[in-house]
Parts: C-alpha cells; sequence; structure tokens
C-alpha cells in the first residue's frame, strides 16, 4: 500500500489536468443542418433571381418607352447592375448541390466551408450587391426628378431628388443591418465547429 495521499496519485493528477474533449456533433446532425442551410442559400437565391427578373422587366419597359434619355440611361444602368448582381451571386453566394454534400470527404469541413463562402458574400454585400446600383439609381432619380417636363419649382425638383435618395439610401442601410445580423449567426454557427 502507498503512503501517498489520493490527491498526490500521478494517475489521478493526470486524470484531472487532461484537457477535456470538447462536443462532437454527430455526422447525421451535421449532414441534416448542412441540408437546411443548403436549402436556405437555395431559397434565399431563387428570391432574389425572381426580383432581379421583375427588376429587368420594369427597367428595360421604362427603357424602351420613356422619351427622356436621362430616364432611360438611368434604367440601363440600373438593368445593367441587376445582371451584375445575379452573376456576382451565383458565383460568390451559390447553394452547394446535394451531389457534393454526398462527395465531400469531411461532411464538417464542407459545412464548416460553406458557411464561411456564405459569410464572406454577406460581408461585403455592401460591396457587390449594394454599389453596382448607386450609378443607376443617382441618374434615373435625378432625370425623373429634374425632367424638363415638369413644372415644379427648381427647389422642389431638388427636395424630391434628395427625399427619393434618402429612401435608397435608407433601404441599403437596411439591406447592410440584415446582412450583419445574418453574418453574426453564420460566426455563431462556425464557433461550434471551431471548438
Amino acid at each position: 500500500m502507498s503512503d501517498r495521499s489520493p490527491d498526490q496519485d500521478p494517475i489521478r493528477t493526470l486524470w484531472r489536468e487532461q484537457a477535456a474533449d470538447g462536443y462532437v456533433m454527430p455526422v447525421e446532425e451535421v449532414r441534416r443542418k448542412a441540408g437546411a442551410f443548403q436549402s436556405r442559400i437555395r431559397t434565399r437565391n431563387i428570391t432574389e433571381y425572381a426580383a432581379s427578373i421583375f427588376v429587368l422587366i420594369a427597367f428595360g419597359g421604362i427603357a424602351l418607352t420613356v422619351p427622356d434619355w436621362g430616364v432611360r440611361a438611368g434604367a440601363a444602368l440600373i438593368m445593367l447592375a441587376t445582371l451584375y448582381v445575379v452573376w456576382k451571386l451565383h458565383t460568390m453566394a451559390r447553394a452547394a448541390g446535394a451531389g457534393q454534400i454526398d462527395a465531400a470527404l469531411s461532411l464538417t469541413d464542407f459545412h464548416k466551408g460553406e458557411l464561411l463562402r456564405q459569410r464572406a458574400a454577406l460581408s461585403t454585400v455592401w460591396r457587390w450587391y449594394l454599389m453596382p446600383f448607386v450609378p443607376g439609381m443617382v441618374v434615373f432619380l435625378s432625370a425623373v426628378s429634374f425632367s424638363p417636363d415638369n413644372p415644379a419649382p427648381l427647389a422642389l425638383k431638388m427636395a424630391v431628388f434628395l427625399f427619393s435618395l434618402g429612401i435608397v439610401g435608407a433601404l441599403f442601410a437596411g439591406i447592410v443591418w440584415l446582412n450583419r445580423r445574418a453574418v453574426k449567426a453564420l460566426d455563431a454557427e462556425i464557433a461550434v465547429f471551431e471548438e
């Protein structure tokens, strides 16, 4: 029998001081989360594509029917921005296919990579999603506000232009705010895989 107390036992000390392993999520739970995440991304993108079709049709109609060349130019710039955003959405933030999930060597690494990819896209949304619309919106709103056919005094035209820019600015700020919230939510999901 040893004359050491249980607190001095080197085996017990080693056992007490060992690093505890973090929680390991079961593979089926990761698969479910990855599938649900890709489904959310797919739904978001389909909604964005549908909105883009609406914007292209609406501003295409304006570009073809309104006689004012400033309005036409603004509408055309907005259409070009829409096409650019659709392209960026597809290249940066598309959903992964079911085959990619099934073919992943490590489902955990795949899902974490997808979370990081979507986070990168959302954190820069102001640059690739909003800024392309700024030139078209400024040209379009200024052409509408300062149209020679508008008999309003210059001060009123300026007030309408600034008010319209304010609405667009508030809309852009709301989009940035929503995307920052989404980035924080993704950060929390990513943190689970980094523990």
